[in-house]
């Protein structure tokens, strides 16, 4: 049976499409079939597809508007909100920065999404430890997934790549090692 995975924030610039493509590229890296369902009418994620396309890469996802049959694994992307409903998904991950405005909207968003029922993976982004804001925040994220402020994401949405499909780049592989964290807790084991 497919599973299908939300990441979800009432918050915009948040990184949500960040997340839903290196999961989708980490999860394809395992040989999963993966669909990566935009539904932010942004359309970043499908952007990111035509930047591939244009760089002649092949993703080893498939990136649409519409939840098609025939993958093991589904990430849907949302804009910005509060849902009430998520479809077949019965986990979000839910990420946000470590500022003040965005960790008290961010915290609305976890009760939120734990009254649906869902299993929620709260994922801090973009942390730079040396802003004592952030370490501050940080004392109370012990259940969540920690991302570091790395220029590595941008590179690689600019180049058309995901982590896991990427080769040479600076700070790689400690890149690697936060996205497959964030795929073990969405497995269910780890953070």
């Amino acid at each position: 049976m497919a599973r299908h995975i939300a990441v979800a924030s009432p918050k915009g610039g948040v990184g949500k499409t960040m997340i839903a493509l290196q999961l989708a590229g980490a999860f394809a890296a395992r040989g999963e079939r993966v669909c990566l369902v935009d539904h932010d009418p942004q359309g970043s994620c499908l952007i990111f597809g035509k930047v591939a396309a244009n760089a002649n890469i092949e993703l080893p996802f498939v990136p649409t508007t519409a939840t098609v049959r025939g993958f093991d694994t589904y990430i849907h992307d949302y804009p910005p909100g509060l849902a009430d409903t998520f479809g077949l998904c019965r986990t979000v991950v839910v990420p946000t920065l470590l500022d003040a405005a965005s960790y008290l909207v961010h915290k609305r968003g976890l009760r939120h999404f734990q009254e649906l029922g869902l299993r929620v993976i709260p994922v801090a982004q973009r942390v730079r430890t040396d802003r004592k804001e952030q370490r501050d925040l940080l004392k109370h994220f012990e259940d969540g997934v920690v991302l570091r402020d790395r220029a590595l994401y941008a590179n690689c949405y600019g180049k058309g790549l995901t982590v896991a499909s990427a080769r040479g780049m600076p700070y790689l592989g400690l890149a690697q090692s936060e996205i497959e964290r964030l795929a073990q807790a969405v497995d269910g084991g780890g953070k």
